[in-house]
C-alpha cells in the first residue's frame, strides 16, 4: 500500500515536472515575441528619440561654447595688455575759444580747466558741472580726493572747490607762491612777506589753523610743500645760503598729536642735503612722501614723524617725474650704446616702487612733450603722437593724431580719455582694429 501510494506520487512529479516546462517555454516564447514585436513597432521611434537627443545636445553645447565666449572675450578685452588699441571713436567733441590760455588738471573722473577768468569742473562727458569766475594774473591748481585749491601765484587770493562748486574764497595777508590741498578741504599756502616767509595752514573755510614763520639766514626760503591725506602732516623744501654755494633742506611737520607735543612749530624732522637741489616734494599717500631732486629721489616714511626709507641717484639729469600712490617714476635721457643698425629709444622711463625697488624700465620711442600717471597707467604725448603704458610696462595704446595734442587726461574708466587740443577737446573711446579691418 505504502510502495502504490509512494509510485503514485512519482508519476504526479513527473507530470507536474513536463508541465512546468512546457510553461517555461511557453513564457520564454511569448516574451520573444514580445521583444520582437516591439522592435518592429518602436524602431523608427526610438532612432528620431535618439536623433532628437543628439540635437538637444549639440544645441546646448553650442549655446555653452557661445556663452563663453561672450562672457570671456570682453574680459579678455578689458585686460591691460590683451590688446594694443590702435584706433579711438569720438564720444562727445567741444571747441574752445583761446585753448592754449587754458590749463587743465584730473579732478575726480574727469577736469577741472582754469584760466585767468575762472575755473570750469566738466564730467567724464566734457559737459560742464559748474562754472566759477574770478580774476587771477597767474592761477595755480591742486586736487585731492574730492576738493580742489586754485591760487593766484604773486596774488592773494584762493578759492576752494568741491565737486559742487565753490566753498570758499580767501584774501591772504601776503603774496602766494604755492598752494596744497587735502582731501577734507583743509590747504596749505606759502606766502611771501617783506622779510620774512610763511607756511600757514587753512581749513576749508579760510580760517586759520598755524602759521611756520621762516627766514633765509634761520631756515632757507621754502620752495615747495606738500599736505598729507588727511592734512595733519606736512613736508617741505627749503633753499638756504652755505657762504657763497647754495643748499637744500627739507622738513616734515604734524600737526595733530605727536606734533603738539614735540614743539612749538610742529617739526618732527629734517634733513640736509648736499650735492642735490630738491625743486618738489609729494606725499605719495597718507604716510610716505617723495623728494625729487635733479639727479636724484628720495623716500621717507612719515606715520607720524619722519625716517629715511631709500634713495635712488642717476647719472644723468632727471627730465620728467611721475608717481602715484604705489610707484614713483623717472625719465631720464638713453646714453646706452646702439646695436649694430638699430636707433636708440631717446628716453628710458624707469618705475620704483615707494621702497626703493625697481619694478619696470620701458624705453620711450618718441621726443614725448608731456607725461602724467594715474594708479594704472602712464601717458605720454608729443606732438600728434600718443602711448599708453600699463605700470607693468605693457603698450596700451599707440596713435598719430590727425592734429597737435597738448594732454590726454584719462577719466577713470579703462577705455576713455578725454584729448585737448589746441582748439578743442573730444571724449574718445579705444578701440582695437585689425588690418583686415
Amino acid at each position: 500500500m505504502k510502495k502504490e501510494k509512494t509510485n503514485q506520487e512519482e508519476w504526479n512529479q513527473e507530470e507536474a515536472n513536463q508541465n512546468n516546462s512546457v510553461r517555461k517555454r511557453f513564457r520564454f516564447t511569448l516574451k520573444r515575441k514580445r521583444h520582437k514585436g516591439k522592435d518592429k513597432e518602436t524602431e523608427q521611434a526610438e532612432e528620431k528619440e535618439e536623433l532628437s537627443i543628439d540635437q538637444i545636445r549639440r544645441i546646448r553645447q553650442g549655446m555653452l561654447v557661445l556663452l563663453g565666449l561672450v562672457v570671456v572675450i570682453p574680459i579678455l578685452y578689458a585686460l591691460p595688455g590683451f590688446f594694443v588699441y590702435n584706433s579711438y571713436e569720438v564720444m562727445e567733441e567741444t571747441s574752445v575759444q583761446n585753448a592754449s590760455m587754458i590749463d587743465y588738471i584730473p579732478f575726480q573722473k574727469s577736469l577741472l580747466k582754469y584760466s585767468k577768468d575762472g575755473a570750469v569742473y566738466v564730467d567724464e562727458k566734457g559737459e560742464a558741472v559748474w562754472n566759477e569766475t574770478f580774476a587771477m594774473k597767474m592761477p595755480a591748481a591742486d586736487v585731492c580726493g574730492e576738493y580742489a585749491a586754485i591760487a593766484d601765484l604773486n596774488g592773494n587770493d584762493v578759492y576752494i572747490f568741491n565737486t559742487e562748486g565753490k566753498v570758499s574764497s580767501t584774501t591772504m595777508p601776503y603774496k602766494v607762491c604755492d598752494i596744497e590741498v587735502a582731501s577734507q578741504g583743509t590747504f596749505a599756502v606759502i606766502l611771501e612777506g617783506e622779510k620774512e616767509n610763511f607756511i600757514n595752514l587753512y581749513d576749508k573755510n579760510g580760517e586759520p589753523i598755524s602759521e611756520i614763520q621762516t627766514t633765509i639766514n634761520k631756515s632757507g626760503y621754502p620752495m615747495d610743500v606738500d599736505l598729507s591725506e588727511n592734512g595733519e602732516k606736512l613736508f617741505s623744501t627749503y633753499l638756504y645760503l652755505d657762504g657763497a654755494q647754495a643748499k637744500n633742506g627739507l622738513a616734515a611737520y604734524n600737526f595733530g598729536v605727536v606734533g603738539q607735543m614735540e614743539n612749538a612749530d610742529r617739526l618732527v624732522g629734517g634733513y640736509q642735503l648736499e650735492d642735490t637741489i630738491v625743486p618738489k616734494v609729494q606725499f605719495l599717500d597718507n604716510n610716505t612722501v617723495c623728494a625729487f631732486g635733479d639727479n636724484r629721489f628720495m623716500l621717507y616714511s612719515m606715520r607720524q614723524k619722519s625716517s629715511e626709507k631709500a634713495e635712488i641717484t642717476f647719472e644723468n639729469e632727471v627730465q620728467s617725474v611721475i608717481y602715484n600712490s604705489s610707484y614713483v617714476g623717472v625719465v631720464v635721457p638713453n646714453y646706452k650704446e646702439s646695436k649694430k643698425g638699430a636707433e636708440n629709444a631717446p628716453y628710458v622711463l624707469e618705475l620704483y616702487n615707494t621702497n626703493g625697488r625697481k619694478v619696470m624700465t620701458k624705453d620711450i620711442d618718441f621726443n614725448y612733450e608731456h607725461v602724467r600717471m594715474n594708479e594704472e597707467e602712464i601717458v605720454f604725448t608729443g606732438g600728434t603722437e600718443c602711448r599708453i603704458y600699463t605700470v607693468k610696462g605693457k603698450l596700451k595704446f599707440s596713435y598719430t593724431f590727425q592734429k597737435n595734442v597738448i594732454d590726454m587726461v584719462p577719466t577713470g574708466y579703462s577705455r576713455r580719455y578725454i584729448i585737448l587740443y589746441d582748439n578743442g577737446s573730444e571724449v574718445i573711446r579705444l578701440k582695437h582694429e585689425s588690418e583686415e579691418e
